[in-house]
């Protein structure tokens, strides 16, 4: 899941105008030899959630034998990722926020075939706060970032197959009683 989570996030940056090259993982610390605009992605705890309700059930008449396939979810899965847009310039940041979120998708299907859902679900300014020395602001390496938690919700399911039956003979009993 966390390659899916990569990719959608390295596509919807690439959407919004940043090379794809400059989407990583998170570094240690600020590191300012790393270029900028990027954008750092952070992966968090995920937490599951037991459900056990039915996705899908179709029945295959033309499959020999006949069988009637049921997929049953497990859990729901919740991955909350950090993706941390890190840029010097102020009114490029303000371009590209809106532009990253507006180019993510609201889902898509995964490896196999289940629904992934994709939501922001908030943003936290940083590097506004002024640096002061005596009564004069001194900024001498402006750093402003924002840090998009988006959440990724997908599912473990399992598929289960049963026979169908396929004709039934009834012998009648003749005979001998009630």
């Amino acid at each position: 899941m966390r390659t899916l989570a990569h990719e959608v996030i390295r596509q919807a940056a690439e959407a919004a105008g940043l090379p794809a090259d400059r989407v990583t993982g998170q570094s240690v610390k600020d590191n300012a030899t790393l270029p900028r605009p990027r954008v750092e992605v952070q992966y968090l705890t995920e937490t599951f959630a037991r459900t056990g309700r039915v996705l899908d059930r179709r029945r295959e008449v033309k499959a020999v034998p006949p069988v009637q396939r049921t997929r049953r979810e497990l859990y729901t899965v919740r991955l909350p990722v950090v993706a941390h847009v890190l840029a010097d310039d102020d009114t490029w940041l303000d371009g590209f926020c809106p532009a990253f979120v507006a180019a993510l998708p609201r889902g898509l299907n995964d490896a196999r075939g289940l629904w992934v859902a994709v939501r922001v679900q908030r943003a936290e300014y940083q590097g506004y706060a002024e640096r002061r020395v005596g009564n004069a602001v001194v900024a001498p390496f402006i750093k402003r970032s924002r840090l998009f938690t988006i959440g990724f919700t997908w599912r473990v399911a399992t598929e289960e197959e049963v026979r169908l039956l396929t004709d039934i003979t009834i012998t009648p009993h003749v005979g001998g009683g009630n």
